[in-house]
């Protein structure tokens, strides 16, 4: 399964637009993520064509990750006429922040406009589920990275993050795993995203080319990551 990107820069990488990525089947549209720059994406690559049935995995709620969401949502209720689903962990207060950041957007949550699904089984023919995975980003930021179960051995979806941990646990779990999308970073040291170096040193060489780079921050950690063997997301 190869997952069609939106965009896979940094909330301040604005060259590379908002980390997003996409499957489109028939009149379904499945997004990881619904970022600023994502909805104009859409629109420009016709994705939202004829669609009636769009869903959404949002990892948390910083802007670069849910800022489209709501004029995404009222495209589909005024313009399209499709119904928009979100995809909720089945425990904590995720789905009751997003519930209040879909009202601040003007945005109904209900049988007429927006409604929340459990992550499991989405009706996908690309994926035969899609988990959602919590991970450490920000402090006091709830976010999740998203693991598909695929017929070519599972896909893993960092998000953001910091640590490296669930995308070990998914190796672990997954040895034959299909591919691996993960945050990257050239900048050193803590912060809240996940250094180069530190993915370097925790993936085998012989692993590297499944595993692609995405939401950088700059050219050269694009540039450095091909030079130590990973993919990179293609725009």
């Amino acid at each position: 399964m190869e997952l069609l990107f939106l965009g896979r820069g940094a909330a301040f990488n604005t060259s590379q637009g908002n980390t997003a990525a996409c499957i489109r089947e028939g009149e379904r549209l499945m997004l990881l993520d619904c970022g600023e720059t994502v909805f104009s994406a859409l629109k420009e690559r016709g994705l939202l064509e004829g669609v009636r049935e769009v869903t959404v995995a949002v990892s948390h709620l910083h802007s670069d990750h849910c800022g489209s969401l709501g004029t995404l949502g009222h495209y589909c209720r005024y313009a399209l006429g499709a119904k928009m689903r979100l995809v909720v962990p089945e425990r904590g207060d995720f789905e009751e922040r997003l519930r209040m950041l879909l009202q601040l957007f003007g945005i109904d949550v209900g049988p007429d406009g927006v409604c929340f699904i459990p992550a499991g089984p989405l009706g996908f023919a690309a994926f035969e589920r899609l988990d959602l995975v919590p991970t450490r980003h920000a402090e006091g930021m709830t976010c999740y990275s998203f693991v598909m179960e695929t017929a070519g051995g599972g896909v893993f979806y960092s998000a953001d993050t910091c640590t490296e941990a669930p995308f070990l646990d998914f190796v672990r779990t997954h040895p034959a795993f299909e591919r691996a999308y993960m945050d990257a970073t050239s900048a050193e040291g803590p912060g809240i995203h996940l250094p180069l170096s530190r993915l370097a040193a925790v993936t085998p060489p012989a692993l590297r080319s499944r595993v692609y780079l995405m939401h950088v921050n700059d050219a050269a950690c694009l540039e450095r990551g091909r030079q130590l063997g990973f993919g990179c997301a293609e725009v």
